[in-house]
């Protein structure tokens, strides 16, 4: 067994890099120690305290409060997740971020979904014991977007929508101004958002623990029907989409962060562009022309009608008078199935994809430089690499999420290239 470290007094296994939260999460829970400032998918901020836990260096030894968050795990330290002392400062913390919060907000109510009020009653708040104040009196709402609301009269100060538009979106559109009382969140130098340079992303509204910003799908709200995990058609990148249905309708839709793809981000397109799912003009069956007129009929003689025509092709002119071309908007297993398909069934290889037809010229070189016309990497190398190079693409347009992830990289400090006559957004973040 490698390095060890105590949770009430219990040995558990410690990995190099672990915090003190994500050490207590990993062997007891998530829900085991409460947190407001904290999101999955944040970089440690230790802003708010409510994650504080009592650290020993010796069994029964003196203990201090630290944040667990950001405090990395101490070999062979004891960790007590629920002493008095620690419960008694987790309530009074709590008690102090509710008095700067309307205690007759209605998030609670119409959504049933508050991280605030669920920590409030985590920590054994009953009722409000200090005066509330007004700082929450000074704040308009701001309806200018078609997507995104704020009322920051919600607002609590944790920083969780700033961090989300700096380290998940890389948009630097949300900041805090004012120093004590009078901190509060500004959006592009004090405007309103529709005003602002946000993209509409939703990291923001996703990350707030109050509704202080959200949108107006009710994207919080956890009074659905069902929630149906899917993936988003927009582009190639495959991100996982957590989708609210009420009536048989997109009611809104949400990122979830245990995606590997997009660990809980998405853009414009993913999270609110769903109002051609239910659009009148959708075809809802099958049509086929018959003496001109398109006529619905059922899967079943869609399917028959095809096989037919296909075979009656085949018969008459051969196989290779046929050809499929794919989407790069489908999944691999989709792809996978469309050439098997063609070459199986058909009997031909008269198959191609959008990919390699819109990026040709891309193909072609990577196909001389390096063997294949295919990704020659996984978007998880970012990680591991220093240099990046984008040639002839507009990540940030046509694959967002993965656009995010390349400006995140080269805000980082590492070495950029872009290649391009046009000056494209990651353009600016270039070395």
């Amino acid at each position: 067994m490698g390095k060890t470290a105590y949770i009430n007094d219990k040995v558990y296994e410690v990995k190099d890099g672990e915090t003190i939260l994500s050490f207590v999460r990993r062997h007891l829970g998530k829900d085991f120690v409460p947190t407001l400032c904290d999101a999955p998918n944040l970089d440690p901020f230790g802003a708010c305290r409510v994650c504080s836990v009592d650290v020993a260096l010796v069994k029964d030894g003196p203990a201090k409060a630290q944040a667990s968050c950001h405090t990395p795990v101490m070999a062979g330290s004891f960790i007590y997740t629920d002493s008095d002392r620690i419960k008694k400062l987790r309530k009074n913390i709590v008690e102090l971020v509710l008095t700067d919060h309307p205690l007759d907000c209605l998030t609670c109510e119409v959504n049933n979904n508050c991280e605030l009020q669920t920590v409030a009653a985590r920590v054994g708040i009953r009722d409000v014991r200090y005066p509330a104040g007004k700082n929450h009196l000074h704040y308009e709402k701001d309806k200018s977007h078609p997507y995104m609301t704020s009322d920051f009269s919600k607002c609590i100060n944790c920083a969780r929508c700033v961090r989300a538009c700096d380290e998940v979106q890389g948009e630097f559109v949300l900041s805090m101004a004012g120093r004590g009382f009078d901190s509060h969140i500004v959006k592009s130098f004090e405007n309103n958002f529709f005003g602002s340079d946000c993209v509409s992303c939703g990291a923001c509204a996703q990350a707030c623990p109050t509704s202080a910003i959200s949108d107006v799908f009710e994207s919080k709200s956890v009074s659905a029907d069902k929630k149906v995990r899917t993936i988003c058609t927009y582009c190639g990148v495959g991100c996982n989409l957590e989708v609210a249905v009420v009536n048989g309708k997109v009611k809104s839709i949400q990122a979830p962060y245990d995606a590997e793809v997009n660990q809980g981000h998405t853009c414009l397109k993913g999270r609110f562009a769903f109002s051609f799912y239910n659009h009148p003009e959708r075809l809802t069956s099958p049509m086929i022309r018959r003496n001109g007129v398109l006529e619905p009929v059922s899967w079943e003689e869609a399917y028959g009608y095809i096989a037919d025509k296909l075979n009656d092709i085949k018969t008459t002119y051969g196989p290779d008078a046929i050809g499929g071309i794919s989407s790069a908007r489908c999944t691999n297993e989709e792809n996978y199935l469309m050439q098997k398909f063609i070459r199986t069934v058909i009997g031909t290889n008269n198959i191609d994809a959008c990919a390699r037809v819109c990026h040709s010229p891309t193909a072609l070189g990577m196909q001389r430089a390096f063997g294949t016309g295919a990704a020659t990497n996984s978007i998880i190398d970012l990680k591991y690499t220093d240099c990046i190079m984008v040639i002839g693409a507009n990540p940030t347009d046509a694959h967002p999420v993965t656009g995010a992830k390349l400006k995140q990289f080269a805000m980082k400090g590492k070495t950029s290239i872009v290649i391009d006559p046009r000056r494209t957004e990651i353009a600016r973040y270039a070395t």
